[in-house]
Order: structure tokens, then C-alpha cells, then sequence
């Protein structure tokens, strides 16, 4: 269907059909028809069929703002990760990966951590948010204690680009991936594209600090 075949189905504009589009976090109609094309054959398969990894889950400019991010590693005095879960894991790889070309990095899962007292005193600091919900609440509420700490910049890095911790970020990393549950709560998304992404994040800050 074209744009205006579903905007005359659904009674509005083609501009809301677009804004929708835009709110859902695809940059056209044509990155949308070919996420739902995609998810189509996805079904067809077995639930347990794994999902393959492409770069097309990624924005056009995933590049330009991964070179972004890294400008900001550089620049930055500290640089934190935090995450809970299967999250939290790949925190502690991320930072790992950054402290081996030299940046003053750490990650932290305990959520109970008084990390807004802790920066009090520092300047300069870059937060990465890693999510696959985007509402993960232990999350949210770090990232709420400090966002009035003028000295610190955060990022995330989920696939939700209309989450609660997407609009706590001054920038985010997004892609598209479909999620995968077990009883609603056991969590069997791929994180292969987080993965991706902070390995990429660390290659730019090499490349860029030599």
C-alpha cells in the first residue's frame, strides 16, 4: 500500500500517517514497509529460528552519530555505562573494551550505588544507557538523579526511540530488532546489535586518539 492507500483507510492526512511513521523511529515510509516486510517473513519461521544480524537495522547516519559519540568519549574526564541484566553484562564488556585504548571508564548494575554523590565533584562525564525496553525503571531512576548535574551528558543506546530513557538522553543510538519473551518477562531479545555498536564505539575512539 502506498502512503495515501492508508491514510484514505484510516481517515486522516498523509502527514499524520508520516508523523506516525516518524514517532515509530523510521526515517521513511520505505524503512518502515521493509521492517514490516521483514517481520512478515521472520513469522513464517520458527519462534526459535535465531534472528539474523544485517547493518539495515540501522539508521542511514548510524556512522555519523556512532563518530559523534566518540567525539564525546574523547572529550569527556569519565565515562560510565550502566545497564541491568543481560545489559549490565555488556556494560562491563563496553567499559573493558574503552579502558583497553585508554579511557577512564568503569560500569555499574547496582542500581543502589549513589552514583548522583559521587559525581558531585566531578566534570565532565559522559553516561551510556544501555536498554532493550527503554523503561527499564532501576534505569530511569539513575538517569533521573541526574539529569540536574549540568556537568554530566547522557546517552543510551536502545532500540525504543520513544522511551522513557531514550527522552531522559541527550542522544541516543537506536535500530530496529523485533523482541522475543518467554512468559512475558524472560527477555531472549538479540543484544547482538548492542554488541555491535560498542564495539564500533571503541574502534572510532582509537582511531580517532592515535
Amino acid at each position: 500500500m502506498r502512503v495515501r492507500d492508508i491514510a484514505l483507510e484510516a481517515h486522516v492526512g498523509t502527514s499524520s500517517v508520516m508523523r506516525l511513521i516518524h514517532k515509530m523511529g523510521y526515517d521513511s515510509y520505505t524503512d518502515f514497509k521493509e521492517y514490516i516486510i521483514d517481520k512478515k517473513e521472520l513469522e513464517k519461521g520458527s519462534s526459535n529460528t535465531a534472528i539474523p544480524f544485517s547493518l539495515d537495522i540501522f539508521s542511514n547516519d548510524i556512522e555519523q552519530r556512532l563518530d559523534n559519540l566518540a567525539h564525546r568519549v574523547i572529550e569527556s574526564d569519565n565515562i560510565i555505562f550502566t545497564g541491568v541484566g543481560s545489559s549490565g553484562l555488556i556494560c562491563d564488556y563496553a567499559a573493558r573494551r574503552l579502558a583497553g585504548v585508554g579511557i577512564n571508564t568503569f560500569s555499574f548494575s547496582d542500581v543502589t550505588y549513589p552514583i548522583a554523590s559521587k559525581l558531585q565533584n566531578t566534570t565532565n562525564t559522559l553516561v551510556i544507557a544501555l536498554s532493550i525496553s527503554g523503561e527499564t525503571n532501576e534505569i530511569i531512576e539513575v538517569l533521573t538523579s541526574l539529569r540536574s548535574n549540568k556537568d554530566v551528558y547522557i546517552s543510551c543506546i536502545t532500540p525504543k526511540l520513544n522511551s522513557s530513557i531514550a527522552e531522559l538522553s541527550d542522544f541516543v543510538l537506536t535500530y530496529r530488532i523485533n523482541e522475543h519473551r518467554i512468559n512475558t518477562h524472560y527477555d531472549l531479545t538479540s543484544q547482538l546489535p548492542t554488541v555491535y555498536l560498542t564495539e564500533r564505539l571503541t574502534d572510532l575512539v582509537y582511531q580517532l586518539s592515535n
